[in-house]
């Protein structure tokens, strides 16, 4: 049997909200530690093949209209762009595989699994997450975020990859809101969906393309940690349709600092200057 086939989910899954809430607090650093070496190793020609799909590589070079679509970037290439078959994930599992039952080896598995979801907010799980239906299967499932816990409404609708464990979901860190539906919105989507017109097996470039074109990206926020909030819950999306009164006071938690002193999006744990900022720069002198 491969290495893949012995891929098996916890033997006993957190069930309570507090449970899934510390399990995915463990898991979350593992799973940025993972990220940050899987972008580490993906290579100029993934880059710019990624970047060509999703419309982001202009002549030659990266043009970021905000920090966040780097995120978005470093994401698709490491799910979605293949050499020999093979994505980053599987990459890094033929490389240097981790210990079968180690929490590295059950964040792997997920990434592994991992689908690209058109989701729609339909309730809030508060300080947990919220439950969210994916049109592509007409699955509910529970999506843990504390900081969208805090800011998310029914009807928002988002693209976004999901990771399984089982219990619950998260996203990978790129998600792109696109806006609170009405209920004739969503009945349109969803005939969208019945014809075909996207699918969760397809690759997802044409649906990141669509929404970076609408300014999905520019409505992702990013809360600062405070003293009296773990820097786990520091995520936070501020989507269009959002009453002006809970955007301001969303606003007042949002660190003032510039895009290039803020932390990269990629989950490098790098500030943005220094991680995918330099790499749109160095590009762009040609190095």
């Amino acid at each position: 049997m491969s290495l893949f086939g012995l891929f098996k989910r916890p033997s006993n899954p957190p069930t309570g909200a507090a449970e899934i809430a510390a399990f995915y607090k463990r898991l979350r650093p593992v799973r940025l530690r993972l990220n940050n070496e899987l972008v580490g190793r993906l290579s100029r020609d993934v880059l710019e093949e990624g970047g060509d799909k999703l419309g982001i590589l202009r002549r030659g070079m990266f043009v970021f209209d905000n920090e966040d679509e780097s995120a978005v970037l470093m994401d698709y290439c490491i799910y979605n762009v293949y050499r020999r078959g093979r994505n980053a994930i599987d990459e890094y599992l033929r490389d240097c595989p981790p210990d079968a039952d180690s929490d590295e080896m059950l964040c792997l598995q997920a990434m592994r699994r991992a689908k690209y979801a058109l989701g729609v907010v339909t309730g809030i799980e508060p300080g947990v997450g919220c439950h969210i239906t994916n049109l592509f299967t007409d699955e509910t499932r529970l999506l843990v975020d504390v900081g969208f816990s805090r800011t998310a409404q029914r009807g928002l609708l988002f693209a976004t990859r999901l990771l399984d464990f089982g219990a619950f979901v998260t996203t990978t860190g790129a998600a792109l809101p696109m806006g609170i539906l009405k209920d004739n919105e969503l009945d349109a989507w969803q005939r969208k969906l019945n014809t075909g017109v996207y699918d969760e097996h397809e690759d997802p470039a044409p649906l990141i393309r669509g929404c970076l074109e609408r300014g999905a990206s520019s409505h992702v926020r990013f809360e600062e940690p405070t003293a009296s909030r773990r820097s786990d819950d520091r995520e936070a999306f501020a989507p269009a349709g959002m009453p002006a009164q809970q955007r301001q006071r969303l606003a007042k938690r949002h660190s003032s600092k510039p895009a290039g002193n803020r932390r990269c999006r990629c989950g490098s744990g790098k500030m943005f200057k220094n991680c995918c900022g330099n790499r749109g720069r160095q590009r762009q002198e040609g190095r």
